[in-house]
């Protein structure tokens, strides 16, 4: 492998145009010389990961820049040992990335990716950059509406009703604000479906209407809201 450096570059330019009558390429003014001693092992970051302390592999005492292994914590998840890239541009700033492995963690995850910002000492909340989206659970994600974090939950409303209204509560806490949804019906959009008058959500329940039978019909609906904690 070779890398490019540069040779008195301010010298040479005047003459890119005046030799043999031609245009002579930029990079005709590079040398190269061999790769070596540039990284650990010559490449990228070099070497493996660095595991954290046991018993717990906590990640919030890492000190410096580079690649860990550790168990991140956060509420309703149970994590096994991660990739995590932790950034450091100084003692009490920083980021970490977490990587997630597929089979070590309850409810399970299969190659999502969790961040959190260090600022003044103090680690904020871990948010999903990817959530896996399973039915009945909670995300915190790395998307803002308004400034505030938004969640996410994916949402089971069983079968559709008869030409009427059905109601179930969505079992969200300290709902704030309504910022998008998404749902299907029997495998088709549920927004503007032929078949549904009406749709509305609050902060404790979803009601859907019909305006024909469309009780052998699921519903899957997937919300995206703010909540009042924040």
């Amino acid at each position: 492998m070779y890398t490019e450096t540069t040779t008195k570059t301010m010298n040479l330019v005047p003459q890119l145009n005046q030799r043999d009558g031609q245009i002579w390429a930029p990079s005709k003014l590079y040398s190269r010389s061999p790769l070596s001693n540039k990284a650990p092992a010559g490449y990228g970051l070099g070497g493996n990961a660095i595991m954290t302390d046991s018993p717990d592999y906590n990640l919030d005492n890492i000190s410096g820049s580079g690649w860990f292994v550790g168990v991140p914590k956060m509420d309703n998840f149970t994590f096994g040992s991660c990739l995590v890239e932790n950034i450091q541009w100084a003692a009490g700033e920083g980021a970490q990335i977490a990587f997630l492995y597929p089979g070590t963690s309850s409810p399970a995850v299969y190659n999502t990716r969790i961040q959190r910002t260090k600022f003044n000492y103090a680690f904020g909340p871990w948010e999903w950059i990817n959530p896996p989206m399973q039915l009945g659970i909670e995300y915190r994600t790395a998307e803002r509406h308004n400034g505030q974090p938004v969640y996410a939950k994916a949402i089971s409303f069983g079968k559709a009703p008869n030409a009427s209204s059905k109601d179930i509560s969505h079992g969200i806490e300290n709902f704030g604000q309504l910022v998008s949804y998404t749902g299907m019906l029997d495998g088709a959009n549920l927004i503007q479906n032929s078949m549904v008058d009406n749709i509305r959500i609050n902060a404790s329940a979803i009601r859907i209407t019909t305006n024909t039978d469309a009780s052998e019909c699921y519903v899957y609906l997937t919300l995206y809201y703010t909540k009042t904690t924040d």
